[in-house]
């Protein structure tokens, strides 16, 4: 019932990103070369991580992350930053829609104990927005 209010609220707060003035100084990075490498960073720790405990998990979690994280990058055309940032929250948060996996996702974590829904939410999810987010800020 919720999802739709979750995923607009989480689509559209990293819009606030295209108000924020560009720098023109030449001695510091773009702020989007910098998260991309926090994020390529951060996802690299995870998955390390994630190999000693469930290589399974990590190997999946390489493919689906690993791939849209690299592609990511700025561009100087505000529409076509848009449609990424678009195809970005929908690869992160297009879940949500799918009720009867997001219900099976929440049965699973609270009856059987399975981790899966807790770390999209935590992991997966807030890596591809910070994607999306280095796609929609200016060069």
């Amino acid at each position: 019932m919720f999802s739709p209010i979750v995923f607009s609220f989480f689509a559209t707060l990293p819009l606030l990103s295209i108000a924020l003035p560009s720098q023109k100084s030449v001695d510091t990075a773009p702020a989007s070369a910098i998260l991309k490498a926090a994020n390529l960073c951060l996802a690299s720790t995870v998955i390390s991580i994630v190999t000693v405990l469930n290589f399974s998990l990590a190997a999946t979690l390489t493919v689906f992350l690993t791939i849209p994280l690299i592609l990511s990058s700025c561009s100087p055309n505000l529409k076509f930053r848009l449609i990424r940032y678009v195809a970005y929250v929908t690869l992160g948060l297009g879940w949500l829609f799918a009720h009867k996996e997001v219900l099976n996702s929440i049965w699973s974590w609270q009856v059987l104990s399975v981790w899966f829904a807790p770390f999209i939410c935590v992991v997966f999810v807030p890596l591809l927005l910070q994607a999306g987010i280095v796609c929609l800020l200016p060069p």
